[in-house]
């Protein structure tokens, strides 16, 4: 089954990337890596390249996965897990976040209304073929709260997998206070 994680800026998606790794089996993967300055990024400039076609894992913002909508439609077992900014509160936290850093994205703005849109299952389902059930959302505000517990167990319930919850909860907690 490959997994890939789409999301907008700003939104978590790598800090997702990195807890889904986080597996019963593969407890300690990225601990040592949240221990620094608490950035989720695993390389600079990109989310997305061609290699990580052949993982597993992979993830970007829509843009980046539509430049291998081709190569991701030839894809038989694929899930797709979405963070969307359906709400207004969705979109004042990322507009918060981005006018720290880069002061892009304006909450009603063009980039800011194109989130509500490009986020959304059933856009996938049309330029990917994936089939909906195969399709997870998780709202700004959901993956932004304290409490992860509801988001690890319909991840778990939809990749099958069961992530080491006190540790997801940890890195979680050292990547909410640096962020």
């Amino acid at each position: 089954m490959k997994i890939i994680i789409c999301f907008p800026p700003k939104s978590g998606g790598n800090h997702l990337k990195n807890l889904l790794t986080v597996t019963k089996e593969n407890i300690d993967s990225y601990i040592p890596f949240y221990k620094g300055d608490g950035t989720a990024h695993s390389r600079v400039g990109y989310n997305l390249v061609e290699e990580d076609l052949l993982t597993d894992l992979m993830s970007g913002h829509f843009g980046e996965i539509m430049v291998y909508q081709n190569k991701i439609q030839k894809f038989t077992n694929e899930k797709f897990i979405i963070i969307s900014a359906d709400t207004y509160k969705d979109r004042k936290l990322l507009s918060e976040r981005v006018l720290g850093e880069h002061d892009k994205l304006k909450l009603d703005s063009n980039q800011d209304q194109d989130q509500l849109f490009l986020y959304k299952p059933f856009v996938f389902h049309h330029y990917f073929g994936t089939k909906i059930e195969n399709i997870m959302d998780i709202s700004v505000t959901e993956f932004f709260n304290d409490d992860i517990n509801p988001v690890i167990d319909r991840i778990n319930y939809f990749i099958s997998k069961d992530l080491a919850r006190d540790q997801v909860n940890q890195l979680h907690k050292i990547w909410k206070s640096k962020n």
